[in-house]
């Protein structure tokens, strides 16, 4: 593909990064060291100049498969999508935002606009399961059911037990989409043994979900309910986080040393949330807030620091303690210190991204465990050449991971099953490396 790429930044280089490898990729950027740094570093060609000065793009391929525009401005990024569209032919166009008003069907349909994402929105939306079901560490959602992907720490006295044998003892409602084992991903097949203090990926219902908190947690810990969070951080991400967790009718305290951010905030969030200027003493957390704390968030963009306060409210006691990740270097170290870790803006924005370009309008794909597992997923449509037929999983595709079929609420292994009917989703948990090939396989028929 010929992908043009407007922004230098964080986002912008991984993504060029990720592309690069099958892909001829243009950067544009006006910062010359960031251009001088992708040129040195990566294989694609980068461009310094205005994003905002159509001249900037005159030189570039007229014909364009993707263009992606990442930079921290939502009124930049729009008028580029503008730009390229009198510049080139366009397939497809990706858009960075901010403000959520920006990403409305209408502005998109008058820009020529396929896909919109707002980080910030995107990356609070977890909490509205993590309220729910306080002993998972994160959750995912998806568009063709209301199944999740949750992730657990199995208890330190867990009985060791085969995966079938587990499936077994809860009726076969949930199924294993990977686990993380001393610093290791990988997709287990149902004759591998779980493992006390396995991080374990569980795709399930609702309702199995909360089942599952008996079987996989420490006994002696009551349910823990959330009634009430503090939030470290009041910058955009620290807003929309209190602003899902005020729908669900959670008591929120936002601190920020930054009075600036904590005036915003508190505008924003219509004074529903308690804002206040702080230090970043711990004592805030327990001593001089106004209630005990059930939940503690860490949303600075600081992952360092967020570590840091995490560490510092469990020695608090408090037992429900998530920090954002920004950087994703960061992210295997958050989940070996045992922090439940939510994606931030930076890696939200990138992960989506390589989302959108990696799905279809059939096809779903999210990434999980930072990056190293794919769930890819297929509805079966009423108009489906496959009803009253089913794709052949030959071994060399099983092998590479966890397939099954949801049908009617219920989740059946992919073998156990004679024929596709209308409706049925295809799951499909994988490695990262073998999205390809596993891709390839199950789009077939389109």
């Amino acid at each position: 593909m010929q992908v043009i790429i407007a922004g230098a930044g964080r986002v912008g280089y991984n993504i060029a990064k990720h592309l690069m490898v099958n892909n001829s990729v243009t950067v544009i950027d006006q910062n010359e060291y960031a251009i001088q740094n992708i040129q040195e570093t990566l294989d694609v060609l980068g461009i310094c100049g205005n994003i905002e000065n159509p001249h900037t793009y005159l030189g570039i391929n007229p014909q364009v498969d993707l263009f992606i525009a990442v930079t921290d401005t939502d009124e930049v990024n729009l008028l580029s999508s503008l730009i390229i569209d009198n510049i080139a032919t366009v397939k497809k166009k990706i858009i960075r935002l901010k403000n959520n008003f920006f990403a409305s069907d209408l502005i998109k349909a008058k820009l020529n606009i396929s896909e919109t994402i707002v980080p910030s929105f995107d990356a609070a939306q977890p909490f509205k399961y993590l309220v729910d079901f306080s002993h998972a560490h994160n959750a995912k959602s998806f568009d063709y059911t209301k199944a999740l992907l949750i992730s657990i720490r199995l208890k330190e006295d867990f009985e060791p037990r085969m995966i079938s044998t587990f499936i077994g003892e809860i009726s076969g409602e949930v199924a294993i989409a990977g686990i993380e084992r001393s610093k290791k991903f990988y997709i287990p097949h149902s004759s591998e043994t779980l493992l006390p203090k396995d991080l374990v990926y569980f795709f399930a219902f609702p309702n199995a979900i909360l089942s599952l908190r008996s079987i996989v947690c420490e006994y002696n810990e009551p349910m823990t309910t959330i009634k009430n969070c503090v939030i470290f951080g009041a910058d955009t991400l620290g807003v929309e986080i209190a602003k899902v967790l005020l729908k669900k009718g959670i008591d929120v305290q936002i601190m920020d040393k930054n009075i600036e951010l904590c005036r915003k905030a508190s505008i924003e969030l219509k004074n529903k949330a308690t804002v206040l200027k702080t230090n970043y003493d711990a004592d805030h957390i327990t001593d001089k807030t106004r209630f005990d704390t059930d939940m503690f968030i860490a949303a600075t963009k600081n992952d360092e620091y967020n570590i840091t306060k995490c560490i510092e409210a469990k020695q608090r006691g408090i037992k429900k303690i998530v920090g954002i990740n920004n950087d994703i270097a960061y992210s295997s170290l958050m989940r070996n210190l045992n922090i439940e870790v939510v994606r931030g803006e930076k890696i939200n924005a990138f992960y989506s991204i390589l989302e959108k370009i990696q799905s279809s309008q059939i096809i779903i794909q999210k990434k999980f465990c930072g990056g190293e597992g794919d769930a890819l997923v297929r509805k079966i449509f009423a108009n489906s050449s496959l009803i009253g037929a089913k794709l052949h999983l030959p071994d060399r595709i099983e092998e590479k991971g966890n397939f099954i079929i949801v049908r009617d609420n219920v989740i059946l292994e992919y073998k156990s099953v004679d024929s596709f009917e209308k409706d049925d989703v295809i799951a499909a948990f994988i490695k990262d490396s073998d999205f390809e090939v596993v891709s390839k396989w199950l789009s077939q028929n389109l």
